[in-house]
């Protein structure tokens, strides 16, 4: 995708982005569980959360488990996430 959905047009949007929209719209919480890469979350897990927006995943429990082989264990990553 070029835009975030939430610049587009409902119409506008492939079949599994749309799946994936409702999915996370649906969900009642999220555990996020994430190595740390280069002093941050993998850039498909960031690129994934970006494009659908901070309303879809507000007001509901999460969690944030991430790993390192690195002396800060993933910190790092679990800072960006927030």
């Amino acid at each position: 995708m070029r835009v975030p959905t939430f610049f587009m047009s409902a119409d506008s949007l492939p079949e599994k982005t749309r799946e994936m929209q409702k999915t996370i719209k649906d969900a009642d919480c999220y555990i996020v569980v994430s190595p740390e890469y280069n002093h941050t979350v993998p850039p498909a897990l960031s690129s994934l959360m970006g494009h659908f927006g901070g309303s879809n995943y507000a007001c509901k429990p999460s969690g944030i488990v991430t790993y390192s082989p690195g002396p800060f264990a993933g910190q790092r990553a679990a800072m960006s996430i927030q």
